[in-house]
């Protein structure tokens, strides 16, 4: 069994503040001048304890330099991720089959954000999969939960995703937006959870 510092103290569980605090204190004394030491009464302060203030302060300032190189890493890889993450969903947006699409189309037929659906069903769950459709509330009737698109589905949708393309009639578009899934048209479906 091998003994770390890190099982005494976890370093990230040391609020920042304490250490820019320690690294401002021991600034202070290892590059103020000695009248202004004296002028804060630390004179003595700084005989006895003046050892210190310099380990102190590079071990401030290091622990600042190395967080902050962490955060933007940190930064770096989320926005990475995030720009992967959309160009994955549309990529997804570009190869809905019919059924995602009439799944998609619910929103603008029933005119709302959010639509109850079953997320049993194997088209809905496979949406929820893909990040374009996500849950709005844990709380659910039953297995139908409210849904709504993603931000980033919601911002590349276009008509095209949906199957509306543009050489396409009134009377075709008609036609496309009555191919609703079971669900949605269900008579218990529509007593139960519209």
């Amino acid at each position: 069994m091998s003994f770390r510092i890190s099982d005494l103290i976890d370093l990230d569980k040391i609020p920042m503040k304490i250490i820019i605090f320690l690294g401002i204190v021991s600034g202070i004394f290892v590059f103020a001048s000695d009248s202004f030491l004296e002028l804060l009464k630390m004179t003595e302060f700084q005989e006895d304890y003046g050892k210190f203030f310099g380990p102190v302060f590079i071990a401030s300032l290091a622990f600042i330099v190395i967080s902050l190189i962490y955060f933007f890493k940190e930064l770096l890889e989320s926005k990475l991720n995030k720009s992967k993450g959309s160009r994955f969903i549309f990529r997804e947006l570009e190869s809905l089959d019919p059924s995602e699409q009439s799944v998609i189309r619910e929103f603008g037929i029933q005119q709302k954000k959010s639509i109850k659906m079953p997320v049993d069903n194997s088209t809905v769950a496979g949406l929820i999969s893909k990040g374009i459709l996500k849950r709005v509330s844990p709380i659910g009737d039953g297995l139908y939960f409210p849904l709504t698109l993603t931000s980033i589905a919601d911002k590349q949708m276009k008509e095209v995703h949906i199957g509306i393309s543009k050489g396409m009639s009134k009377e075709e578009v008609a036609e496309l937006f009555k191919k609703r899934p079971k669900w949605a048209v269900d008579p218990f479906y529509k007593r139960h959870y519209a």
